[in-house]
């Protein structure tokens, strides 16, 4: 676990750049790259998850995801704000508020998951604690985990190693591209300050992720074999190619 907490005090863009190495990020096609997904392991059998197991998997998206700024999620506590596990989708209620975590929450439902196979995260040890439980009661994957680089970087071996869970990752990203301050955690501060309150920290779920973990659950996952060229524009619409050489650039001092 102490490597891992090293990773939470390199600079951001060197953060994610290892993170992303350590994942296989680089190695994936298109289709996951541009979707902010990784698969762990990465030969892993969707098909065989999805047609047989998939009642043997959870999912799991953190609370910052929630909206925060003119509109609202409508559970956002006064004191507390939007820090708790509760949404009305899960609790089987209608909510018409713009939110990237309830579209993500349609499409777990949709294709079977229940309310007992989904957490919203308000922390990492509540996370792990249920994860740890969750194993403890035969559950092997994870369909899809939602977490900023900071996050993966600090829990990924204990999920994937120590509790031995296979699945898919899905890396948040900022709400607003042009406000970067008050986007997914950059630093160490960043990352303790949620864990303890809801320091307003405006993230998404991109919509090119919700699109793809829609076609996995749905059997449609031909696109991800390696050796498949897939139509970009057809299998994941309105994602722009990503300059993977440039992007993969650390910046040192990026803050």
């Amino acid at each position: 676990m102490l490597k891992e907490i090293m990773y939470g005090f390199l600079p951001y863009s060197l953060n994610k750049y290892l993170v992303n190495k350590r994942c296989g990020f680089y190695d994936q096609n298109e289709v996951l790259k541009n979707s902010q997904i990784v698969l762990s392991p990465s030969d892993i059998n969707l098909d065989e998850i999805v047609q047989d197991e998939l009642d043997k998997a959870v999912a799991f998206l953190p609370y910052c995801a929630k909206p925060n700024g003119e509109v609202k999620c409508p559970l956002t506590h006064p004191i507390y704000g939007r820090k708790d596990s509760k949404c009305l989708k899960l609790d089987g209620m209608n909510c018409d508020v713009p939110c990237s975590l309830g579209k993500m929450l349609d499409v777990l439902q949709k294709y079977g998951l229940a309310e007992d196979q989904i957490l919203i995260v308000d922390n990492d040890s509540n996370l792990l604690s249920w994860l740890k439980r969750k194993k403890e009661d035969g559950y092997k994957y994870i369909m899809p985990g939602v977490a900023c680089h900071y996050g993966v970087g600090y829990a990924l071996n204990y999920i994937s190693k120590k509790l031995g869970f296979k699945g898919c990752i899905v890396f948040l990203e900022d709400s607003n591209p042009d406000d970067k301050k008050n986007g997914v955690c950059k630093c160490i501060s960043d990352y303790m300050s949620m864990e303890k309150y809801d320091k307003g920290k405006l993230t998404k779920i991109n919509e090119s992720s919700i699109i793809t973990i829609e076609n996995i659950l749905a059997g449609k996952n031909k696109f991800l074999n390696k050796m498949v060229n897939p139509d970009i524009n057809h299998t994941v619409q309105g994602v722009e190619a990503i300059d993977i050489k440039e992007k993969d650039k650390p910046k040192l001092f990026d803050s």
